[in-house]
């Protein structure tokens, strides 16, 4: 069922135990296989934690017809929706070349509306901070769950330095409060990978 699948990241259903399951493995080394059921995903992306998993797992011994996201989102953890975008898109939209704005993602996730991610958009206006920066500040997202998605989906750039004062003069520099994440300012790389990526006036990563 694998062997014909490209790249490096395969994505199977374990239909008898109605389990999402994530297979990694390096392309120069097949027969290294790491299993990534579907709770670990979400727990790496910040959506849900260890004892969770361990509810949900218990929960089902009981309810063996539902599937791990099902009994997550019927407990109120995640969205339904949430679990059905990691369990059936997640690795492919992975494997795409072609990137979207960051904000695409988060929206398929059900992790952001319209209206915030409007919200983001006017912030970033007036604060030049990036998407995910911003989306953080205003409590719309988890900084681990921000980060997981730029190291899945943009690794290059989550590996760069950012420079903090590249465009903006530094009488308009935010400086964070202790209780605060650290900001993370547009560069002019940004607006290079900007130009690059966005085709409908969204602002990118």
């Amino acid at each position: 069922m694998i062997k014909n699948l490209p790249k490096k990241i395969y994505f199977l259903l374990d239909l008898k135990k109605q389990q999402n399951i994530i297979l990694l493995a390096p392309i120069n080394m097949p027969q290294i296989i790491t299993l990534k059921p579907l709770g670990e995903t979400l727990k790496d992306a910040g959506l849900i934690s260890t004892p969770q998993i361990e509810v949900a797992l218990h929960d089902h011994q009981y309810y063996q017809d539902m599937r791990l996201g099902e009994i997550l989102a019927s407990r109120g953890w995640i969205k339904q929706e949430t679990a059905d975008f990691f369990a059936e898109e997640w690795v492919n939209l992975i494997n795409q070349r072609a990137k979207h704005p960051l904000g695409f993602y988060f929206k398929k996730a059900s992790l952001l509306n319209d209206t915030q991610i409007r919200s983001i958009l006017d912030e970033q206006r007036q604060n030049l901070l990036r998407f995910g920066s911003t989306a953080v500040i205003k409590g719309f997202l988890k900084q681990s769950t921000v980060d997981f998605f730029l190291e899945n989906l943009f690794p290059e750039q989550a590996k760069t330095t950012h420079f903090k004062n590249t465009i903006i003069s530094t009488s308009k520099h935010i400086k964070s409060s202790p209780n605060q994440p650290e900001v993370d300012y547009i560069t002019k790389e940004d607006i290079t990978q900007w130009v690059i990526l966005s085709t409908k006036h969204l602002t990118r990563c």
